[in-house]
């Protein structure tokens, strides 16, 4: 029973790799058979009749761009709210100064439909545009090819789950019962895997992502910072002279009442030494 229950499960899981690598090579035919117009995909309804169905290019598109821009905090917050009202949003965001200049680095997703609309948001907001790249990345054979994938895998996880059922009844032996258990286990873990990556691809064609460097124009910043002030400053300079006049008299505080009396009984301890010793020696003499 054991190599019977064995035997049908490696011709399902042939069968199944076959109608997969059927399914590809169709596939491959269709496209090269296809018009020159792209996303558009044909299958036979009917014999001698040939339906067309559309299906939607997956483009995945990303962005780097490094601006320079007159006042950085403002860029960036008049950055995202134009991003938000497109119906995107600020995935990650880093603000940091150097210096005396205020720096930001910023990561937006947004519609891929919109990706036109915030590289002109962005170039609009700049002094100047130091760098610009846009890279895409077509996955529409790979997200068709997960579906096929998906189908024929389901269809083998259906044939298993009957096989299993068989074993059940028929078998004696938990361990053939277990092999067919633990061969649909990993049928499920493979449907699974694929789903998760049609996912992932639905994501990121869906939302562009685009990486924003906003860097300060140093001769568009002021000489003297907005907001500072002289009086400001003394009061803080005087507060340091105190604090360090502080310090210092606890020091001395310290010296006075703690380190000299240790220091001077440390100084009789020797001296009343050194004289046994000095006597010792008269004696000996």
């Amino acid at each position: 029973m054991k190599s019977k229950v064995m035997a049908v499960v490696g011709l399902i899981l042939l069968a199944a790799c076959r109608q997969e690598r059927a399914a590809v090579a169709h596939q491959e035919v269709k496209d090269a058979s296809a018009p020159a117009t792209l996303g558009v995909s044909y299958a036979a309804d009917a014999p001698g009749r040939v339906a067309e169905s559309t299906f939607p290019r997956m483009i995945v598109r990303t962005a780097d761009v490094r601006i320079v821009v007159d006042d950085t905090q403002k860029t960036v917050g008049k950055l995202t709210a134009a991003i938000e009202s497109m119906g995107g949003y600020v995935s990650g965001s880093n603000i940091w100064r150097d210096g005396e200049l205020l720096r930001a680095k910023l990561t937006l997703r947004v519609p891929s439909d919109k990706l036109t609309a915030t590289l002109s948001v962005l170039r609009g907001l700049a002094k100047r545009v130091e760098h610009e790249t846009i890279t895409s990345d077509e996955v529409t054979q790979e997200y068709v090819d997960l579906g096929s994938r998906i189908r024929n895998l389901e269809a083998t996880e259906e044939e298993l789950r009957q096989l299993l059922v068989v074993a059940r009844q028929n078998s004696r032996k938990a361990s053939e019962v277990l092999e067919v258990h633990q061969q649909l286990v990993m049928i499920r873990g493979q449907i699974e895997q694929a789903r998760g990556r049609t996912r992932y691809l639905e994501q990121v064609s869906a939302m562009s992502a685009v990486s924003v460097e906003v860097a300060p124009d140093v001769i568009a910043q002021p000489v003297v910072e907005p907001g500072w002030r002289a009086v400001v400053v003394a009061r803080d300079a005087v507060r340091s002279l105190i604090a360090v006049l502080q310090s210092l008299a606890t020091a001395g505080i310290w010296l006075v009442i703690y380190v000299l009396p240790i220091l001077g009984m440390l100084a009789m301890l020797i001296a009343a030494v050194w004289m046994i010793a000095r006597r010792a020696g008269t004696r000996e003499a």
